[in-house]
């Protein structure tokens, strides 16, 4: 059964583009990029979900993130 998100494609793609601007226009490496968009990720979590809800908020972000790595190239 497909996920049904309350966002809109193009909203979230809208956002990504703008993320991935910022990335591209700081020449910013794959190291770097992962840090970056880790520590945000970190500080979203840390900053705006209650304290009793932050590990299990983490395990599925991590679950979901897992699952959507291709492994196989196309």
């Amino acid at each position: 059964m497909p996920i049904i998100s309350k966002y809109s494609n193009e909203k979230i793609e809208n956002i990504l583009d703008e993320v991935m601007e910022v990335l591209h226009k700081n020449d910013v490496s794959v190291d770097l990029s992962l840090m970056v968009l880790g520590n945000s990720l970190t500080h979203i979590i840390n900053s705006q979900v209650p304290t009793n809800k932050r590990q299990a908020i983490g395990e599925k972000f991590v679950k979901a993130f897992t699952a959507s790595i291709n492994t196989k190239d196309k």
